[in-house]
């Protein structure tokens, strides 16, 4: 095989592949295009399953009951760690302001 039919040979294979590459990027872009007609009405999703909800329902979750139960556990738990989060700095802040005024012995 001669230097001039490797480049040939070279030439027609990058060319291939370069139709190749401009295929599947038109395809991409028709997927992408073709998606865009889909019309999604506005909802937001349940904070336990993920399930498409009403934007008007308050808190975000859906009717089932086991999602109603979970999310009522993570918001107490959510309470108790706010709580707790300025509870003990605050009780420590005022043990050290009450040794301080003691003398600090």
């Amino acid at each position: 095989m001669s230097r001039a039919d490797r480049i040939a040979n070279a030439g027609k294979r990058t060319a291939k592949e370069a139709r190749e590459a401009a295929n599947k990027r038109r395809q991409s872009e028709r997927r992408k295009n073709s998606n865009k007609s889909i019309d999604i009405k506005p909802h937001r999703h349940c904070v336990v399953c993920w399930k498409p909800i009403s934007l008007e329902i308050e808190p975000a979750v859906c009717d089932d009951e086991s999602c109603i139960e979970n999310n009522k556990k993570r918001e107490s738990s959510r309470k108790r760690l706010t709580i707790m989060l300025y509870l003990f700095p605050g009780i420590a802040i005022l043990l050290i302001f009450l040794q301080l005024m003691s003398g600090g012995a």
